[in-house]
């Protein structure tokens, strides 16, 4: 399985190997891709994606807090993962930065 981040302008910055019970945003950083992130909670939304593709392979058990809504094509990198069930499959997951 992989992972394809773009830009906020589209433009595809990286794909890596994906992994399995790590955040997106923790799987990012470790490649060398520069993620804004601030509180590592789901709180302040620096992290935020919005999904492009493959959006059932994640892990939306925690979505955020109930005071800051998400669209549901939206994300916080820092606190979603891959589902365990999902990391055999041969499929990439495209994510867009927001900001």
């Amino acid at each position: 399985m992989k992972i394809t981040i773009k830009n906020n302008q589209g433009n595809i910055i990286k794909t890596i190997d994906a992994e399995v019970w790590k955040t997106l945003l923790h799987q990012l950083t470790n490649a060398w891709i520069e993620m804004q992130s601030a509180c590592n909670f789901g709180i302040c939304a620096a992290c935020m994606c919005q999904i492009e593709a493959w959006e059932e392979f994640l892990d939306k058990s925690f979505r955020h807090e109930p005071w800051f809504p998400l669209w549901d094509d939206e994300i916080m990198t820092c606190i979603w993962w891959i589902k365990k069930e999902m990391q055999d499959d041969n499929t990439e997951i495209i994510l867009k930065t927001i900001y």
